[in-house]
C-alpha cells in the first residue's frame, strides 16, 4: 500500500486520510479532526484456532434424527470420506450438527420461517440435546473437543458452548471461520449463486486478505457522503430560506434576502442578523425606545430631597435682621481694623463715639456673634447652589431617537413633555425650579412609558414573525459555516476515496487469478458433457461476483442456462478452492449431498474432483446417492465410506461400509443367522439380498464396460433401465445385450461351470430349498467373477 502511494501523485492530506482510514475508524477519525497520522499499533485480533486442523470425530444426542447419543469416527489427516445412508438415517444430523457446533449457526435451522422448523431441532425421542466436535491440529498429540448442550428449556440460540469443558470464545474462530468457511450444507449448495450477490461477493472478498482495504474504503465513501451532504444542504434549502424571507414585510427578512441572494452570501452579516445585531430600520428604533433613559426615580427623589432641604435652610437663616448683621459685622470688622492700625480715635461714621480699648472689647464680642450669624447664612446658600445644579442636572436633552421614529410611533406627546422638562435647566429661581422641574419630570415618565409600552407591542408584534425566519436564518447559517469548513476536507476525502478504490480493484483483480483459475480447474472436471463454459471470475464494483459464463461460445448468465445440477457443480467450483487456500486453518472441509440433480457423467467428475481433493485434505461428503460411492471404485478412486442406519426410536449406528456387492452379502448373513425369522421368511430373504447382490456386480460392470469404451452416462443408464430382472441385468453385463438373455446360461455353464445356474435358479423367488450357507458363498464367488 505504501508503495503505490509513494509512486502515484496525491496530495499530503489525501495520503494521510488513506493510511488512517487503512488503520481503523478511530484513526481517520483523529485524522479528519486534524491530528496527525503517526505510526499505530495495528489493530488487535482475535487469535485465531492455530493451523493444521482436522477432524477425529462427531457426536451427537438428541439432535434432529438422532436420539442417543452417536459417533462418527474420521480419520483425522488427509483423505475422502463418503457417509451414506437412505433419507432419513440421521447422516444429514452429523453434518448439521458439526457446522452448530463449531459455529454456532446452520442456516436451515437458524433462518427457519416458521416455528414448525425452529423448533423442530431436538430429537423427539430424547430431549438431553448436544453436540459436538473433537479436533486434532497437525504436529500435536493432544485433542480439543468443542461441544453445545441444551438444557430442555432452551432454544437453539442459548445453551452451553464449551471448549475441552471452559467455556468456548467464538470470538477467536469467527474470522478464520467466516474467511475460510470449511463447511457446505445442502441448503446453501444450490443457493451460492442465487443468493443475494453482497454474501458472495463479501466471502470471496475476505479469501482474499482485503479486509482492510475494504473496511477503508467503507469508511472513507461513509464520511464522504456525511460531507458532501453537510457541503451541499446550505445550497439546497438556501433558495426555499430566501424565498420565505421575501415575502415577508420585515425589515430584517428582506435584508437577509438581499444577502442570501449573493453568490456567496456574507455569512457575518447573516449571524449578526439571525443574533439580532443593528442592521438598521424600525425594528432597532423600537428598541432603542425600549431602552430610552431617564434618571433612575431614587435618583430624582434624592435630588428633590436635596433641593428641599437647602431651600428650607436659606429659608430659616435668610430674613431681613440677617442681612443686617451682615452688613455691621462687615462694619464692625473694618472699625477693627482701624483701631488696630490707628490706635484710640473718635468713631468715623458719627463722629461722637471714641474707639478705645473698652469699645474694642465690646466691638469685638458683638462682630464674633454677627459673624457666626453670617457664616450660616453663606452655608445655607452653598447647599442651595449645589442642589439647584444637581436639580438641572437632570434635565437631559431630547434624545434624537424620538425624532427618528416619528415615522413608525406617534411621538409627538413625549417630545414636548421632554422639551418642558429640559427647560427646566434655564430656571433661575431655585423656588420655582422646584414647583417645574419634578411635575414636569412625572409627567415625562408616564408619557415614556406609554411610548415604550407601545413600542413593545410593535416589537412583539414584529418578532412573532421574525423569530422563526431568524430561527431558519441561524439554522442556514450554522449549516454554511460548517459546509466553508468542510469543503477543503471533503476534497481531501474524495481524492483519498477514488485512489483507494481504484487500488483496491487493482488487487482484487491480483488476487483473484489464482482462485478464478482454480475453479475454471475444477469446472472443467465438473462439468463432463455440459456445453456451458466457465470463463473468468471477477470482483465487480457493484458488490458482486462477476462469472463469465458462456454457451456454446454465446455469453449469458450462470442462472439463466444452468440446470440445478450445473449450479451445484458451480458452487462447489466456487467453494473448494476457498477451503483449500494455504492461509485457511482448517485442513477440513464438510459438504452435504452434492450429488443430488447431477447426472452419473457429473457424478464421475464430482467423485475425480473429491479424490484430488483429499490428496491434501480432509473431504467428508454426506450423501444418500449410491452413484457417487459406485464412481469411486469403478474409477478405483481411494475413499473411505460409511454407512448411517437408523433403526426404532431414533437409534442410529455408524458402520464401515463395503461396496454394494459386500453390504447385500452382510445382510443376507445376518438375516442367515437371526434366529427370530422363520426359515420360510428367513430362505425368502437371504435370497432376495443375494439378487441384489448379483445385481449390483452386473451393473457395475456393465457400468465400466460401456464407459470404458465412451458410451456417454446418460446412454449407459438408459440400457440399464432396460432390464428389469435379475437375469436380464446379468445378460447385460456378460454378453452387453439384453436381448441374449437366452444364450446367457448356457454361456456361463460353458465359461464359469453349472454351479452359476443352479444358484441363478435358488436366486429366483421362492427358488431356494437347500443350504443357505451354500447360497451366499456361491454368490460371493460369482459376484466377484463379475467384478473381475
Amino acid at each position: 500500500m505504501a508503495g503505490r502511494l509513494v509512486k502515484d501523485d496525491l496530495t499530503p492530506r489525501a495520503v494521510e486520510l488513506v493510511l488512517a482510514a487503512c488503520r481503523g475508524e478511530a484513526a481517520l477519525a483523529r485524522a479528519l479532526d486534524g491530528v496527525p497520522v503517526t505510526h499505530e499499533v495495528p489493530r488487535e485480533r482475535a487469535n485465531g484456532p492455530g493451523q493444521g486442523i482436522y477432524v477425529s470425530e462427531i457426536q451427537v444426542r438428541g439432535f434432529r434424527g438422532i436420539g442417543p447419543e452417536a459417533r462418527l469416527p474420521l480419520a483425522p489427516g488427509p483423505g475422502l470420506t463418503v457417509v451414506t445412508g437412505r433419507n432419513g438415517s440421521g447422516k444429514s444430523s452429523f453434518a448439521e450438527a458439526a457446522e452448530l457446533a463449531l459455529t454456532g449457526y446452520n442456516a436451515r435451522w437458524t433462518r427457519a420461517r416458521h416455528d414448525v422448523w425452529r423448533q423442530g431441532w431436538r430429537n423427539l425421542h430424547n430431549g438431553d440435546t448436544a453436540v459436538g466436535l473433537e479436533l486434532v491440529q497437525a504436529g500435536r498429540s493432544e485433542k480439543t473437543t468443542i461441544r453445545r448442550r441444551w438444557a430442555p428449556d432452551e432454544d437453539l440460540a442459548q445453551g452451553e458452548w464449551t471448549q475441552d469443558n471452559k467455556p468456548f470464545d467464538g470470538s477467536k474462530w469467527h474470522d478464520a471461520l467466516e474467511t475460510f468457511r470449511p463447511f457446505l450444507p445442502y441448503s446453501e449448495l444450490g443457493t451460492v449463486l442465487d443468493a443475494q450477490p453482497e454474501d458472495l461477493y463479501e466471502a470471496m472478498h475476505r479469501l482474499l486478505g482485503l479486509e482492510a482495504i475494504t473496511e477503508a474504503q467503507q469508511a472513507l465513501a461513509e464520511h464522504r457522503k456525511r460531507l458532501a451532504e453537510i457541503v451541499a444542504r446550505p445550497y439546497d434549502r438556501r433558495e426555499r430560506v430566501r424565498a420565505e424571507l421575501a415575502a415577508s414585510p420585515d425589515e430584517r427578512a428582506r435584508r437577509a434576502a438581499e444577502l442570501l441572494g449573493s453568490d456567496t452570501p456574507d455569512l457575518d452579516a447573516i449571524a449578526d442578523l439571525a443574533l439580532g445585531a443593528d442592521v438598521g430600520g424600525g425594528t432597532t428604533l423600537l428598541h432603542q425606545l425600549v431602552d430610552l433613559p431617564l434618571p433612575p426615580d431614587d435618583e430624582v427623589d434624592r435630588v428633590r430631597e436635596t433641593l428641599d432641604l437647602a431651600l428650607g435652610a436659606v429659608t430659616a437663616v435668610a430674613t431681613d435682621n440677617a442681612q443686617d448683621s451682615l452688613r455691621c459685622s462687615e462694619i464692625l470688622r473694618l472699625a477693627i481694623q482701624l483701631h488696630e492700625s490707628g490706635g484710640n480715635q473718635v468713631c468715623p461714621v458719627c463722629d461722637l463715639g471714641r474707639l478705645d480699648g473698652k469699645w474694642l472689647g465690646k466691638a469685638k464680642d458683638r462682630a464674633e456673634h454677627l459673624a457666626k450669624a453670617a457664616a450660616e447664612l453663606h452655608e445655607a446658600a452653598d447647599r442651595l447652589d449645589v442642589a439647584v445644579v444637581a436639580a438641572r442636572a437632570l434635565c437631559q436633552p431630547v434624545p434624537e431617537v424620538l425624532r427618528e421614529t416619528q415615522g413608525v410611533l406617534d411621538t409627538t406627546a413625549v417630545l414636548q413633555a421632554w422639551q418642558a422638562w429640559e427647560e427646566c435647566a434655564a430656571v433661575d429661581d431655585p423656588v420655582r425650579l422646584r414647583a417645574e422641574l419634578f411635575d414636569r419630570h412625572a409627567e415625562l415618565a408616564a408619557a415614556v412609558e406609554q411610548l415604550k409600552s407601545v413600542a413593545r407591542e410593535q416589537i412583539d408584534r414584529r418578532d412573532l414573525v421574525w423569530r422563526p425566519m431568524a430561527i431558519a436564518l441561524f439554522e442556514w447559517h450554522s449549516q454554511a459555516q460548517q459546509a466553508v469548513e468542510d469543503a477543503d476536507v471533503l476534497a481531501d476525502v474524495t481524492e483519498a476515496e477514488n485512489w483507494i478504490r481504484k487500488t483496491a480493484a487493482t488487487l482484487r483483480s491480483e488476487r483473484i487469478a489464482p482462485f478464478a483459475k482454480e475453479s475454471q480447474r475444477i469446472w472443467q472436471r465438473l462439468r463432463q458433457q455440459s456445453n456451458v463454459d466457465l470463463g473468468a471470475v471477477r470482483l465487480g464494483g457493484s458488490r458482486n461476483v462477476e462469472l463469465d459464463v458462456s454457451v456454446d461460445g454465446v455469453s449469458n448468465s450462470a442462472l439463466a442456462v444452468m440446470s440445478q445440477g450445473e449450479l451445484h457443480s458451480l458452487g462447489l467450483a466456487l467453494f473448494l478452492p476457498r477451503a483449500m487456500v494455504d492461509e485457511s486453518p482448517f485442513r477440513f472441509v464438510l459438504i452435504d449431498d452434492p450429488v443430488q440433480a447431477m447426472d452419473p457423467s457429473k457424478v464421475d467428475g464430482l467423485a475425480q474432483v473429491l479424490a484430488d481433493v483429499g490428496l491434501t485434505r480432509q473431504v467428508v461428503v454426506f450423501t444418500h446417492d449410491e452413484r457417487l460411492v459406485e464412481a469411486l471404485r469403478r474409477l478405483r478412486l481411494s475413499a473411505t465410506v460409511w454407512e448411517v442406519c437408523r433403526a426404532g426410536e431414533s437409534v442410529v449406528r455408524v458402520r464401515m461400509s463395503d461396496d454394494a456387492v459386500g453390504r447385500c452379502l452382510a445382510d443376507a448373513r445376518a438375516m442367515r443367522v437371526d434366529e427370530d425369522l422363520p426359515e420360510a421368511l428367513k430362505a425368502e430373504l437371504v435370497a432376495s439380498c443375494c439378487r441384489a447382490a448379483l445385481e449390483a456386480a452386473a451393473h457395475a460392470r456393465f457400468r465400466r464396460e460401456r464407459l470404458g469404451r465412451g458410451m456417454p452416462h446418460a446412454d449407459v443408464e438408459r440400457v440399464l433401465e432396460c432390464a428389469l430382472t435379475t437375469r436380464q441385468k446379468i445378460t447385460l453385463a456378460v454378453l452387453d445385450d439384453v436381448a441374449e438373455t437366452a444364450k446367457l446360461l448356457p454361456h456361463l455353464e460353458d465359461v464359469v461351470g453349472s454351479w452359476v445356474v443352479d444358484l441363478l435358479q435358488a436366486c429366483r423367488v421362492g427358488g431356494t430349498t437347500g443350504d443357505l450357507d451354500v447360497l451366499i458363498r456361491d454368490t460371493k464367488l460369482f459376484a466377484g467373477w463379475l467384478q473381475r
